[in-house]
């Protein structure tokens, strides 16, 4: 009987450090809960400004694949690596989706994995699907009624259009 209790107690402790390990190992290295670079001392947020730019680039987000399928007649579709997107670029994209355009306009992440496949060292400016597309820097696409009528390459570029 004792050491039945024993064995308990000594798998009840093993598994409570198992789930320790592996919320830690989440919060680290999953989530940045734990360890973010982003926090002051106090806790409070860096990049939180009245408007955050980061959160609007978020706004508006579709995969790759969704490109030509969006409900409007006419849209632009921008491709960008949010791991090399820069300040200036954050706050023209954030500054275009303020304003109540007419055009609305769709972000893609090239940096995820389901987006990775439009990555390419040439570029298609005549897609007319998504498995045509080859994106080789940052790309502003305009699209009416599922055909591509812009094409916009490269950071400054894309500003100059989006302004």
């Amino acid at each position: 009987m004792k050491s039945e209790l024993k064995n308990v107690i000594v798998i009840t402790i093993t598994v409570i450090l198992i789930l320790a390990v592996v919320y830690l190992a989440t919060a680290v290295f999953m989530t940045g809960e734990i360890g973010n670079s982003n926090k002051d001392e106090k806790g409070n947020d860096l990049t939180t400004t009245g408007e955050n730019i980061t959160s609007s680039l978020y706004d508006n987000m579709i995969i790759a694949s969704k490109t030509f399928e969006q409900k409007n007649d006419e849209y632009m579709v921008i491709f960008f690596s949010q791991n090399d997107v820069s300040d200036t670029l954050k706050s023209t994209i954030s500054a275009y989706d303020s304003s109540n355009k007419n055009v609305k306009l769709y972000k893609v992440n090239i940096d995820e994995a389901i987006n990775k496949f439009v990555v390419s060292d040439e570029q298609n400016i005549n897609a007319t699907n998504y498995n045509e597309l080859k994106i080789n820097d940052v790309t502003l696409i305009t699209i009416k009624n599922n055909e591509i009528t812009s094409y916009v390459v490269t950071e400054d570029d894309v500003i100059s259009k989006l302004n």
